[in-house]
């Protein structure tokens, strides 16, 4: 009797400590700029930092208003939402934080192993600095332009393969145009996800916009033309692909906000801007536990992990 209560008790104490490990890979925290001034959160930030929910009427612009860094969230500008902190043990090792410069104007390399991914956690300039136009990554390591001062968060590598190893582990870079600025789709296996590195166009390349993926592969539009690196599928089976996770629409058709009930876990990316009015994250969409949100008249087509 006692050996079969004794068992009892150690499966329901382990329950709970998988229980109390799972709700601690991720939690969600509010930062607020309430004065304009900036501001930090302490919290440990090495895992990854998502905004889900704009608070605020002034903007929140990642490198801008918001980042990350060592200390933690910081805001300023009169930022002021949610994020979620991914925890740190699904990273490894970390990452390491680096700093990159155009000081002229012109393009420069700060040569890393990147293979991990990069965030941008901190901008240090005047002149914008975005992703894809003004700064980004490749094998050579991160490179900035067009006056963009910045600090970049590289991911530990491990479990991601690397760039040699394009057909199995690693990714492919792909370049996709829109010349004519009609919609072009570039037929891809984009299951393992997408993200926009070099933008070659005149005409801004925005996610949801004027490029995005689905099951086609990635398109682009509004006369977009850029390099993108296609992250394996097998790294995207432990997530969930468009078969398991799916593909939702979620509409803000009254210009008012609504929440449509989703796993969102595993994550969540917009692939297709549907209506007019812009689909810009943190703002006008976003997830949280409930599901996802839009606002402000966006309408979008979302793809959910696992």
């Amino acid at each position: 009797m006692f050996p079969f209560r004794f068992a009892l008790l150690a499966l329901f104490g382990l329950v709970l400590a998988g229980t109390a490990q799972s709700a601690m890979a991720q939690q969600t925290i509010t930062c607020s700029s309430d004065d304009g001034g900036r501001h930090t959160c302490p919290v440990d930030a090495r895992g990854g930092v998502q905004m889900t929910n704009q608070r605020s009427g002034a903007a929140c612009q990642q490198g801008y208003s918001w980042g990350y860094n060592r200390e933690g969230i910081w805001v300023d500008h009169g930022c002021r939402a949610d994020f979620i902190v991914n925890s740190s043990n699904n990273r490894g090792n970390g990452g390491q934080t680096i700093s990159c410069s155009s000081d002229d104007g012109g393009r420069h390399t700060c040569p890393v192993d990147a293979r991990g991914g990069v965030q941008m956690t901190n901008q240090r300039s005047g002149a914008a600095c975005q992703q894809g136009y003004s700064w980004g990554y490749d094998q050579r390591g991160i490179w900035v332009d067009h006056g963009c001062r910045a600090d970049f968060m590289v991911n530990s590598w491990n479990n991601r393969g690397n760039w040699n190893d394009r057909g199995n582990q690693g990714g492919q870079t792909i370049s996709c145009s829109s010349d004519d600025g009609g919609r072009h789709t570039c037929p891809v296996d984009a299951r393992g996800g997408v993200q926009m590195t070099n933008q070659r166009s005149g005409a801004a390349c925005q996610q949801g916009y004027s490029w995005g993926y689905d099951q086609r592969g990635i398109w682009v539009d509004h006369g977009c033309r850029a390099d993108f690196i296609v992250n394996s599928f097998n790294e995207f089976n432990n997530r969930g692909g468009y078969g398991s996770g799916g593909q939702i629409s979620c509409s803000s058709d009254d210009g008012g906000r609504h929440t449509c009930p989703v796993d969102t876990h595993g994550g969540v990316q917009m692939t297709r801007q549907r209506s007019d009015a812009r689909c810009q994250q943190g703002y006008s969409w976003g997830y949280d536990r409930r599901g996802i949100w839009v606002d402000h008249g966006c309408r979008a087509d979302f793809t959910v992990g696992r």
